[in-house]
């Protein structure tokens, strides 16, 4: 039994995994430190117009909806996007007016650091 439950403990962890995407880099990322509302815009968003709302997948045209029921409890309405830097400024529009749409305040880009 005590094999099984450690197995589990490590191997737990690895069955979480989100949308793989690849961030954009900027010099001056800072790290994040409040627990945000993530909206994951992956590279293939042109196709199947569904993101990530944190870790449920959402179609485009229920992003408003959702986005609103996630920041009704919140009294911070700002939301975090993470874009692959393959994704159109086209397709990030389109995401801005469904969450804009759903009552958000402040949207903010995730990069990541210049790697050197």
């Amino acid at each position: 039994m005590l094999v099984l439950l450690i197995i589990f403990m490590v191997t737990a962890p690895m069955m979480q995994q989100g949308l793989q995407v690849n961030l954009p880099q900027a010099r001056r990322a800072s790290a994040v430190t409040a627990q945000p509302v993530t909206v994951t815009v992956p590279i293939d968003f042109g196709k199947k117009r569904t993101v990530q709302l944190d870790k449920e997948d959402v179609p485009i045209a229920f992003l408003g909806e959702r986005v609103r029921q996630a920041l009704l409890v919140r009294d911070d309405k700002s939301v975090f996007i993470r874009a692959d830097g393959a994704v159109t400024v086209q397709e990030m529009v389109a995401v801005w007016d469904q969450l804009k749409e759903g009552g958000v305040e402040k949207v903010g880009m995730m990069t990541k650091p210049i790697e050197r």
